[in-house]
């Protein structure tokens, strides 16, 4: 457990495991704890590093820095304090946001980047729409059980209660006036100044993978196929059974495809690349 400083902001992470460098970064409403299920079958072969995203989890941080390129700072800041020059990026929703500014202002730094349901904040009528009617259509208490699929939720109702305690960790999200808060906050980011024109995703130059649950009511399988058009390279995994969450739905799919990309991916690579300067 460490705290690396960005900013004026302390920002918790977790490190496991040895090999190259693979950091996750989660989604609203989420922290670091949510990855449970990848982390003890990643550290076998990757330096594993969680963090909780500045607002969320042991990361206390004012509303004031809730921005993308801000957290992005947080991701490299994290990177340097453990002497990283390169890492995968595992991201999901918020963090997928966050991965792909990362990817594209630090290259360098960036070597793979899987991203799982998210809208990363580019200017996709359909992606924002649904987005926006989602949370038009929910209440705000409900948000974490609305994201799964209702099979999962009557399949493995244990998981459902464990997924949203691990939300309710969150101070931002512990009642209604703070909900309403970062309510408030996630919609700032897809205002249409905040979002990355489409074209952008042509300069992509790492290997991507995107990962979408096939019932994922924010985030749809087809808007995120046609997003991949624009990013040289990339492939689609539909997961089935899954909705906003596959990760923690669909642990064994989810683990199993990423686990295969991040394999392609450190192969293509350079011989001196610096997948991670640190790995013991």
């Amino acid at each position: 457990m460490s705290y690396a400083k960005s900013g004026n902001t302390h920002i918790y992470y977790e490190r496991r495991g040895q090999g190259p460098a693979v950091v996750f970064c989660h989604g609203a409403g989420s922290n670091a704890a949510t990855w449970w299920q990848q982390l003890p079958t990643f550290a076998r072969r990757y330096t594993c590093i969680t963090i909780d995203n500045r607002g969320f989890g042991r990361s206390v941080a004012p509303a004031s820095g809730f921005r993308l390129d801000v957290f992005a700072d947080d991701v490299l800041a994290v990177m340097d304090a453990e002497g990283i020059d390169s890492a995968a990026l595992i991201c999901h929703s918020l963090g997928g946001m966050t991965g792909l500014r990362l990817a594209l202002r630090e290259p360098q730094r960036v070597w793979a980047f899987a991203c799982c349901d998210s809208p990363m904040a580019i200017r996709h009528a359909q992606m924002l729409a649904n987005v926006r009617g989602f949370f038009l259509s929910v209440e705000l208490g409900n948000l974490e059980n609305s994201a799964l699929s209702p099979g999962f939720v009557q399949r493995h109702p244990e998981l459902a209660v464990l997924y949203r305690q691990i939300n309710q960790f969150n101070p931002s999200i512990f009642n209604e006036e703070a909900s309403a808060g970062l309510s408030a906050r996630l919609a700032s980011l897809l205002q249409l100044d905040q979002l990355l024109p489409l074209e952008v995703l042509e300069v992509l130059g790492c290997p991507t993978l995107l990962l979408v649950g096939s019932e994922d009511p924010i985030v749809t399988p087809a808007v995120v196929r046609d997003v991949a058009r624009h990013i040289p390279g990339s492939r689609v995994v539909e997961i089935e059974g899954a909705g906003h969450s596959p990760y923690f739905e669909q642990p064994l799919r989810f683990n199993t495809e990423v686990l295969s990309f991040l394999e392609e991916a450190a192969q293509a690579l350079p011989a001196a690349h610096p997948m991670a300067r640190r790995t013991g």
